[in-house]
C-alpha cells in the first residue's frame, strides 16, 4: 500500500474510532460532522473522501462499537479459559463503567438511539445483542439437551436485559444513591441466581 493509500486508510480509521466513541458518549445525532472533523483536526469537506453520506459513517462506527463491545464482553466472560460470569457482573454494574460511557458498553449507550433508526441499524443491534446473548449462555454451561438448553438460553436473556436495563437506570438518575443503589442492588440479586457465578463482592468504589 503506497504511502497516500495508507494515510487516507488511517484517517478513515481514526474518523470510524473517533465517531463510535462519540456516539457513545453523546448519541447518534449528538455530534456533527463538523464538530467530529473539528475534534480530529480534518476539514469538513474532507469528510467525503472517505464516506458518501453521514449514514455511512454511522453504519461502520456501529459495527466497530457493538463488535468491540462483544469481543470484550466475551473476554471477561472466559477470563483464563473459564467462564467467570461473577467477574462479569462485577465489571458491568461497577460505577466506573456508569461513569466511561464513550469506553463502555456500545448496547447500554445506544439502544434507545436505535430504537428510532432504520431497519438496518435494528439489525446490527440485533445481530450484536444475539451474538452476546449466546457468549452469556456458553458461560452459563448448559447441560444436555433441548431443555436444557432453552433454560439457559432463558436465564442468559433475562440477566443481559438485566445488566443493560441497570446500566441504562444508573445512568439516566446520574451520580447519585440511587444510581449506586441499582447497580449494587441488580449485581447482588443476578449473582444470587442458580448460575455458575461467584459470590457478590462488597460495594462498589468505582469513582
Amino acid at each position: 500500500m503506497g504511502h497516500s493509500k495508507a494515510s487516507k486508510a488511517n484517517t478513515h480509521a481514526r474518523l470510524v474510532e473517533s465517531a463510535a466513541a462519540r456516539f457513545k458518549e453523546r448519541g447518534i445525532d449528538g455530534i456533527s460532522l463538523a464538530d467530529l472533523m473539528k475534534d480530529l483536526k480534518l476539514t469538513h469537506g474532507g469528510f467525503y473522501k472517505h464516506f458518501g453520506s453521514r449514514d455511512e459513517l454511522v453504519t461502520e462506527a456501529l459495527e466497530l462499537a457493538l463488535t468491540e463491545t462483544g469481543k470484550a464482553m466475551r473476554e471477561r466472560l472466559f477470563a483464563d479459559g473459564k467462564p467467570n460470569i461473577g467477574g462479569f457482573v462485577d465489571f458491568y454494574l461497577d460505577e466506573t463503567h456508569r461513569n466511561q460511557r464513550a469506553a463502555g458498553c456500545a448496547v447500554a449507550a445506544l439502544a434507545g438511539d436505535a430504537a428510532r433508526k432504520s431497519t438496518e441499524v435494528q439489525a446490527q443491534f440485533r445481530e450484536s445483542i444475539e451474538g452476546n446473548l449466546e457468549s452469556l449462555r456458553e458461560a452459563l454451561r448448559p447441560g444436555a439437551g433441548a431443555a436444557a438448553a432453552a433454560e439457559s438460553r432463558a436465564t442468559a436473556l433475562l440477566v443481559l436485559s438485566a445488566l443493560y436495563g441497570a446500566l441504562i437506570m444508573a445512568r439516566a438518575v446520574g451520580d447519585s444513591p440511587l444510581s449506586s443503589e441499582i447497580l449494587g442492588t441488580v449485581r447482588r440479586r443476578i449473582l444470587s441466581l442458580d448460575t455458575p457465578a461467584r459470590k457478590p463482592r462488597g460495594p462498589s468504589k468505582g469513582k
